[in-house]
């Protein structure tokens, strides 16, 4: 069955007047915008092999709305057995993702997008888990398979043995972590803008569970090479007073994990961008002078002052 049979066949698409495929994404879903009226929806055609993940992830998109996240509507999901697809159909949040205009905001306006960023992480942080895990072993389990890649791998970072060690020395934090749902892709690319200023977030299919710190780490991957001052309001939107020393070891312990995750999984996924995702991770370095600074240089020497 075509995708635009199955579309057909959707009540909430009843008559659409134009549909077109989105080719942007890792994700192994099909997405369509389909526009009826003068609304427009997106919709995202998975196999049922992912029924139950796209199940849960349209009830948290209800559970959302009732946080008052801004973020894609539920408005329908079908399964279609026959065809071995199950189709979500979400509102589509219009304007502009901010990775593709931040260069065009002022400093102030850059950090006010990141205050509202933040504050509505927090509401994201207060819709219940669908699940608990432990985290501390799922952590343990999953960095301890990325650390046996990148040991097998021909490149090897200079800074390895230092920050192994910080690693290692650090890996107590994560017991007893509280358990929250998590957007875990938390980015400026999934933070969309209307004009110069928040207007929701998206992106929900690749939803986890676990620490509510752990949904910082982009800002170490990404988001602070397009923009510090973005990265601090979206800390000091997310805190109602200074981030503690807690936040910031586990901050600098996730930044410092994720250099090996990436590196094993650009090699992997997307080899072209290996040079980037080096320049990504060397500044994680710089910024952290090397693991010997638990608090980001960009923030701890105020590079930019609100």
């Amino acid at each position: 069955m075509q995708a635009v049979e199955i579309i057909r066949q959707l009540p909430s698409l009843h008559g659409f007047t134009q549909l077109v495929k989105i080719n942007k994404g890792y994700s192994p879903d099909s997405k369509y915008l389909v526009t009826v009226g003068e609304t427009r929806y997106l919709v995202r055609l998975s196999d049922l092999a992912h029924h139950d993940k796209r199940a849960v992830e349209f009830s948290l998109l209800q559970e959302l709305a009732k946080q008052g996240v801004r973020t894609h509507k539920a408005v329908d999901y079908t399964l279609f057995q026959e065809a071995n697809v199950s189709a979500m159909v979400v509102s589509f949040l219009e304007e502009t993702p901010a990775d593709e205009i931040i260069q065009e905001l002022s400093d102030s306006e850059q950090f006010h997008l990141g205050l509202a960023a933040g504050k509505e992480l927090r509401k994201i942080h207060q819709v219940s888990p669908p699940q608990i895990i432990h985290w501390e072993t799922t952590q343990l389990k999953k960095f301890s398979t990325y650390l046996k890649a990148y040991q097998q791998d021909a490149y090897q970072l200079p800074q390895e043995a230092k920050l192994l060690r910080f690693i290692e020395t650090h890996l107590p934090l994560l017991k007893q972590r509280p358990i929250t749902l998590l957007h875990d892709d938390f980015h400026l690319g999934h933070i969309i803008c209307k004009g110069h200023t928040y207007n929701g977030v998206i992106d929900f299919n690749g939803y986890d569970v676990g620490d509510p710190y752990h949904d910082f780490y982009n800002l170490a991957l990404f988001s602070r090479r397009q923009s510090i001052p973005y990265c601090i309001g979206q800390i000091d939107g997310y805190f109602s007073s200074s981030p503690d020393d807690m936040f910031w070891q586990l901050y600098a312990l996730y930044a410092a994990m994720t250099v090996f995750s990436t590196i094993v999984w650009t090699r992997h996924y997307d080899p072209r961008s290996f040079d980037d995702a080096l320049e990504r991770i060397h500044m994680i370095l710089q910024d952290h002078d090397n693991f010997s600074s638990i608090k980001p240089l960009w923030y701890a020497e105020n590079l930019f002052t609100p």
